[in-house]
């Protein structure tokens, strides 16, 4: 029994799986951000030192000499945007990226 295997249709079933795979990892990756950061507009020094690997004690420290993302008390608590960061760490990253060349 020979079968006729179609290439476009193996091609098309390819591409299905990837875009499948691609889009369980973007959910996988939203889920996971949201365990450590919630779907908060403003986060903490603890939850930027979860998100970045650089410690509390230095984004309270930037906040005190005025350096780094703006931010400002909420309460008793200093706060980011969370917008405001990731704006942040996009122009270190070209501004690193703009060093190496």
């Amino acid at each position: 029994m020979t079968t006729n295997l179609d290439p476009n249709a193996i091609a098309r079933a390819i591409a299905q799986m990837r875009r499948t795979d691609a889009e369980r990892l973007c959910s996988e990756l939203a889920n996971a951000l949201r365990a450590v950061i919630g779907d908060q507009d403003y986060l903490d020094a603890k939850q930027l030192e979860r998100i970045t690997g650089t410690k509390a004690s230095s984004w309270r420290y930037w906040a005190s000499l005025g350096e780094g993302p703006v931010s400002f008390k909420l309460g008793k608590r200093r706060v980011w945007r969370r917008d405001v960061v990731m704006a942040w760490l996009a122009e270190q990253e070209s501004v690193a990226l703009a060093e190496e060349r």
